[in-house]
Parts: structure tokens; C-alpha cells; sequence
């Protein structure tokens, strides 16, 4: 194996030899030893067999560099591969703990010369904390990278300053929560990497990761583990203690014969953060549920309940399931409070709906909304004792005392009396949850985050989707606009018209005759207003294939929201090949691509939302008819993912 190898030493000699040991016996030939100096008389003893233990290796030895004074973690580390990349061109670096299989350097060998000339691969890890994580082709990527065996090019080395001179422009322009929404995820990412260049942690690889989020940069990791780190002992610098949440099994691993496009695992990130919080192994993830659901066969009898069976979000996400699973062959019914259409497979829930639900005797009940239906959660807990259930959360109601706003209510928004009825229900909520035997399913990392911190429990993951819809010719009362689609705009809680349309006014007026129009989907009637040069458009709501035409010929969507979870309407969009300026809210940044990201406003900032809109507009028109690639799963996956979790709630 002819690939150099970096391997950093210090003051454990019976480790280091482990490693050499491991390196020798797999054919490695090119090994440069860095090692950091004594910082006490006794630590000078194991340092100096560390440097016996590197004599008996002498013939797979290229170089050493070993410092005479003690520089620690964050100063000893870069020293280190400083000096290794003023000698290399790209290499592999290995800590004194970490135990390589031999399967990790033929991926680190394959994907160096893959990813050689991509701006996007910044880094390629050996380990995956999550010990197995399906990924359908050997590797996936991430905007965190993991540094117990890894992997990288002397220019993307050489790119990164420790100091992060454009930190604080990063910051304040809120890079974190772009990157990951607004998490606990992304703040913990933001306040380790402050810590890191405070110097209250001495360390270089929050540096390291955060730079990588600053350039775009993404790290590419093996499906199964291949990296067994041993360090985990008195001697360790961070780590003595090995976490729960970890997996140290190192296995074999099958690369793909073509490299792959680099593309974030949101999934992945999360599972990394939540499985660490709860310090347990990870859940399975969304690939291996499509896996298990695609190649299963069997009919299985699934009650699917929601509020109505037509409308937006929820609805068409629970009606177009429910339709996949008819069209694959299962006995499917949904159960809604509001019936709107004449399928004969959807069936309005009666006062004595439980005796309809058990004289069906479902092997599954699906739940999308409760909230909207005559369904108590009380009964659903009692319901889940004798039925398999499965809940999606669509929105957070079940993380709030909210009976009739599902989303974050700001203690400034309600009085103490009301908040204290709002804490009372949510306490309620909380027991019937803990009691109940239901999984639960979200479709966004945001989300997923949020329940866990609520409940304790980890929702799994399984994004939304849309059908293909067709487009139906209709008149359009412009011919250069930007679309915004909402029930009821300017009266809608969630949504944040206000905003918008201060906004467009500003932009428009900083455009001039490069303006546009902005017409609204969602009224009641429909009605068109001159504002200044240009056009509001009000228009009543219409069906998927009417707006279909108005997405076909926007410049691009406004997704303008207070709070929103997974919205349709960027997958919509998306569709279309129309991109979207969204608020930085809920799961939103989590469906956006990377020109996207850097248009998101805050919400309730008309000026941010303006300053954006004259961006994406100019944007927008210096690049017209470009081809896009936005990736999302389709439904014919989502369906797979559910049918996995169905066979293995059955399997117990």
C-alpha cells in the first residue's frame, strides 16, 4: 500500500506499537512518525518509548519529526501534518489509537484518487461513529467530519487557517443555523467551535470542521465502520470512558466501482447528535426501512387516519400514500373527519370510530393528524396497546399545550395563565406519549430534534414526497413574477405575508424597471392591485395542476414562514425546476440547495427578506434557463420507507 500515512504519537508506547504493528502486517510501506514533546520528567519516560517502539519499524519508516518542547493537542496535531503535506501530495493520518482494518485503505485510496479534482470533498473518514449506517452504494457524505482515521489533499490542507480569520462574518451572518436549521445540533457545532478558538478547548478539529462548512466542504464516510479506536483509557487527552452510543466493530467494506456525487446526509448528522445525547446506539436509518419495504412481499390490511382527505401538507402527503399502497396491492383505507372526494377507499370517521377501526382489524394504523379529527391522543395511547400504530409528525403540536396552533408559541405571545394551561396539556401530552407503545416518524431532522428533547424519544426519519402532477393551462395575469402559494396569506398564522410584500414594495423600488410582480395563491376571491410600478396579484386557491402552471413560469418561489416543518411547496417547486428564497425556519434549510441557503432571511426582517429578494431576482435573471439538480426522494420511496416500518413493528 503505497499511499503515505501520517501517524501522530505521544506518550503511548503500547498503543503506538499496536498501530505499527496493524500498518506492517497490512502492507503499508510510507509511514511518517510526528510525535509531540515530554511536558513533565515522567511523561518524558513514555515519550521516550514511544520512540523505541518506532525504531523496531524501521523499514516502513519514511520519516520522523518529534518536537522538543510540549505544544499540545491543537498546536502538536497541525505541527504534525504541517510538516506531512510539506512532503506529500495527499495521505491518510492516523492517530496512536486508531486500529485500521484493511478495508479502510483501499476506500481511502479509491476515494483520493476519485475525488482528486472535486472542490466539494474536502476530507475522507475511515470511522463511522454509528458503526453501520445504509447508504445503498459503501459511502455517503457529511458537513461533519470525523478525524479517527482519515484522509485528505495536501491543497485542502493548505486552504485551512486554525485561526478562521472570517469566522464572526460566518457568524453573524448565521452559518451555523443555515447549515443545520435551527437546531441544538448547529448551536452545539457554533459554541464547541468558540470554544475551540478561545482556547478553552485545546483542540484543532472543530476548526477543522468549521472551515469546512465555511467553503462548503464535505467529508465522505464509509457505511460501516473501519477505524476501532483503542485510546479509550486514563492516557486518553478528551476521551477515557467509552460511550454507549459508539460503535468500535470494525468491518469489511464493498466500494462502489464509480464515485458518487457529494451530497450532505442530514439524516446521519442527526442521528450522530441524538444518539450521543440519549447515549444509545443509533436508530436505523430511513435507507434500510426502503430496503427491507421494497424487497418484502405480503398484503398488509393499513388504516390511515387524518383530519380530511383533500388540502395541502398533511393531506396530500397521507392521500398519496395511501394511494401508493392500493397500487402495490394493499388493503388500504383512510379514515378522515372531512370527506372531500368520492373514493370509495376513503371512509369519514364516525362518532363510534373505534368500533370502525377493530372491525377492520388493521395490522397497521397509521396516524398523520390527530388535531382536526374527533381523536383524543388518550385514546390513541389505548389504541396502540392492541393495534401496531405509527404516527408522522407533520408539525410540533405534540411538543406543545397548544390545542389549536401546532407550532412554537414565544412566552411573550400568551399570558401566565395561559401559559400555565398551555404547560398543563403539554404535560399531559408528554404521559400519554411515555405510556403509549406508538412510533414515531418526522420528516425533517428539525423536527426529529425538537420531539426527542421534548419526549426522549427519538422519531425516526422518513422525508416528504410528491406525486408527479400535471400541468393545467390556465391564464396568468403576468409574465414576470415571483409566486407565493398559502391558505389564506395574509390571515394565516404560520405564514409571514407582512413581511413579504414590505419587502417586495422595497425591492422593487432598489430595482426599478427590473422589478416584478408578486402574485399570491390561497384567497377566498381573487383580486389584482397596483403597488407602485408593479403588481400584487391575489388569487382564490386552486388545484395542484392550476398552480403547476404558475410555477412552471415564476422566476422563482417565496416560502414565507414563521415556523414550517418539511413544506410541499419547496419540494413543489422543486419539481418544477424553480428555486426558492425561504425564512430560515423549522426544517426549511434542510430542502434547500446551496444557493438557496444563502438567500434565506429571517423572518419578520423586512429588510433582510429585501436585501435577499434583490439578490435571488438578479440572480435569477443572469442565468436564465439554467438546468437545476434538486434531490428529493419520491414517493415511490417514502412508500417503501413506511412499508419497512409497517413489516417491522409486526416483526416486533
Amino acid at each position: 500500500m503505497d499511499t503515505p500515512v501520517l501517524l501522530l504519537v505521544y506518550n503511548r508506547p503500547e498503543k503506538t506499537k499496536l498501530v505499527l504493528e496493524r500498518l506492517k502486517e497490512l502492507g503499508v510501506s510510507r509511514v511518517y512518525v510526528s510525535g509531540d514533546g515530554s511536558k513533565n520528567d515522567r511523561d518524558l519516560v513514555f515519550v521516550n518509548e514511544v520512540k523505541s517502539s518506532i525504531d523496531e519499524f524501521e523499514s516502513i519508516i519514511s520519516a520522523r519529526n518529534f518536537s522538543n518542547q510540549h505544544l499540545g493537542c491543537k498546536t502538536g496535531v497541525l505541527s504534525g501534518i504541517d510538516w506531512f503535506f510539506n512532503q506529500v501530495e495527499e495521505g491518510i493520518i492516523l492517530e496512536d489509537d486508531c486500529l485500521p482494518n484493511e478495508a479502510f485503505f483501499n476506500f481511502s485510496q479509491k476515494l483520493l484518487e476519485g475525488y482528486r479534482n472535486d472542490k466539494a470533498v474536502t476530507m475522507i473518514s475511515g470511522n463511522n461513529p454509528l458503526g453501520n449506517w445504509h447508504s445503498g452504494p459503501g459511502y455517503f457524505f457529511s458537513r461533519i467530519g470525523h478525524v479517527w482515521g482519515w484522509a485528505t489533499w495536501k491543497t485542502k490542507w493548505q486552504a485551512f487557517d486554525p485561526e478562521l480569520p472570517d469566522y464572526d462574518a460566518f457568524v453573524a451572518n448565521k452559518g451555523f443555523e443555515k447549515a443545520f436549521g435551527p437546531t441544538h445540533l448547529g448551536q452545539s457545532r457554533k459554541q464547541l467551535t468558540a470554544k475551540a478558538l478561545s482556547g478553552e478547548i485545546d483542540t484543532w478539529d472543530y476548526q477543522w470542521n468549521a472551515h469546512m462548512l465555511m467553503c462548503g466542504g464535505l467529508a465522505a464516510i464509509p457505511s460501516k465502520n473501519l477505524i476501532e479506536n483503542v485510546g479509550f483509557d486514563e492516557l486518553g487527552t478528551h476521551t477515557k470512558a467509552k460511550p454507549k452510543w459508539i460503535s468500535f466493530e470494525v468491518n469489511e467494506l464493498t466500494i462502489p466501482e464509480h464515485i458518487i456525487p457529494p451530497l450532505p446526509n442530514r439524516e446521519f448528522e442527526m442521528e450522530v447528535f441524538l444518539a450521543q445525547k440519549a447515549d444509545k446506539p443509533a436508530n436505523v436509518n430511513s435507507g434500510s426501512f426502503r430496503q427491507s419495504g421494497e424487497n418484502k412481499s405480503g398484503t398488509l390490511r393499513v388504516a390511515t387516519i387524518n383530519s380530511t382527505d383533500i388540502g395541502g401538507g398533511a393531506e396530500k402527503i397521507a392521500l398519496n400514500l395511501h394511494q401508493q399502497l392500493v397500487a402495490k396491492g394493499h388493503d388500504s383505507t383512510l379514515f378522515v373527519s372531512t370527506k372531500k372526494s368520492d373514493s370509495a377507499t376513503v371512509i369519514e370517521l364516525e362518532e363510534n370510530w373505534t368500533d370502525q377501526l377493530s372491525a377492520l382489524k388493521p395490522d397497521i394504523i397509521h396516524v398523520h393528524n390527530l388535531h382536526g379529527t374527533q381523536i383524543s391522543l388518550k385514546q390513541l395511547e389505548e389504541l396502540s396497546s392492541p393495534f401496531k400504530t405509527l404516527f408522522t409528525l407533520h408539525d410540533s403540536w405534540l411538543t406543545t399545550g397548544s390545542s389549536n396552533h401546532p407550532f412554537i408559541l414565544e412566552s411573550n405571545e400568551v399570558s401566565l395563565l395561559e401559559r400555565k394551561d398551555l404547560n398543563s396539556e403539554l404535560a399531559n401530552r408528554k404521559l400519554c406519549v411515555s405510556k403509549s407503545v406508538i412510533r414515531f416518524t418526522a420528516p425533517s431532522q428539525w423536527l426529529r430534534e425538537r420531539f426527542f428533547k421534548t419526549h426522549g424519544i427519538r422519531p425516526y426519519y422518513v422525508p416528504n414526497a410528491v406525486s408527479q402532477v400535471e400541468k393545467e393551462n390556465c391564464e396568468i395575469p403576468s409574465n414576470r413574477y415571483i409566486l407565493f402559494v398559502a391558505n389564506k396569506p395574509e390571515k394565516n398564522p404560520y405564514k409571514d405575508f407582512k413581511t413579504l410584500k414590505t419587502a417586495w414594495q422595497n425591492a422593487n423600488e432598489t430595482l426599478g424597471t427590473s422589478g416584478c410582480d408578486l402574485i399570491c395563491i390561497g384567497y377566498e376571491s381573487s383580486e389584482s392591485v397596483n403597488v407602485g410600478d408593479f403588481r400584487l396579484h391575489k388569487l382564490k386557491r386552486m388545484n395542484s395542476e392550476s398552480i403547476n402552471s404558475f410555477l412552471e413560469g415564476c422566476m422563482f418561489v417565496i416560502q414565507a414562514s414563521k415556523q414550517d416543518n418539511s413544506p410541499l411547496t419547496i419540494i413543489e417547486a422543486h419539481v418544477s425546476q424553480k428555486k426558492v428564497l425561504a425564512s430560515l425556519v423549522g426544517g426549511i434549510p434542510e430542502l434547500l440547495n446551496p444557493e438557496e441557503i444563502n438567500w434565506m432571511y429571517q423572518h419578520g426582517d423586512s429588510a433582510d427578506l429585501t436585501e435577499q429578494l434583490v439578490k435571488a431576482i438578479t440572480e435569477v435573471e443572469n442565468v436564465k434557463d439554467e438546468k437545476i439538480t434538486f434531490v428529493h426522494s419520491s414517493i415511490e420511496d417514502v412508500t417503501d420507507m413506511y412499508l419497512g416500518h409497517y413489516r417491522d413493528l409486526l416483526n416486533g
